[in-house]
């Protein structure tokens, strides 16, 4: 078996990238190549544990809860309202994620993905663009024998 984390990461920036319009699409980066616009940083986030089962006394098994940063970059100035296009943009994602049969396998028949709400930063005048904060989270099963060597 794969490290389901990696998996659910690396499909998520699949997605993101099958979005039409969106031009570039990063992982863990501070920005993308040559500053594309529209644009996904994806940053790998917080994972934590959900709960496991009572006779596990150590971390052979568990259920883990992922919560990655995903965050959608406009340039501003364009002649399209900015707040349209970060919306169609949050549902184009939103949606890709939760009709994903390879994320769904992913966090398999005692894990799900919620849809957590999303946050319209204020414009940054200096960089001139603005930014959508999404958040999602994928709850799944942490199995120790997918992941040891």
């Amino acid at each position: 078996m794969a490290d389901q984390r990696e998996v659910i990461l690396s499909r998520l920036a699949a997605l993101c990238a099958s979005v039409s319009g969106i031009t570039a699409v990063v992982r863990n980066a501070l920005d993308v190549p040559s500053n594309a616009r529209p644009a996904v940083i994806i940053q790998d986030g917080i994972e934590a544990m959900r709960d496991r089962p009572q006779q596990v006394h150590y971390s052979e098994l568990q259920r883990m809860e992922l919560s990655p940063g995903i965050s959608v970059y406009l340039r501003a100035g364009g002649t399209a309202d900015p707040g349209v296009l970060l919306s169609r943009y949050r549902s184009a994602i939103v949606a890709a994620v939760l009709t994903d049969g390879a994320l769904r396998d992913a966090v398999g028949t005692t894990g799900f993905i919620s849809y957590e709400g999303c946050v319209v930063l204020p414009p940054d005048a200096e960089a001139k663009e603005h930014r959508l904060d999404i958040t999602m989270t994928f709850t799944y099963a942490f199995r120790l024998g997918d992941i040891a060597p």
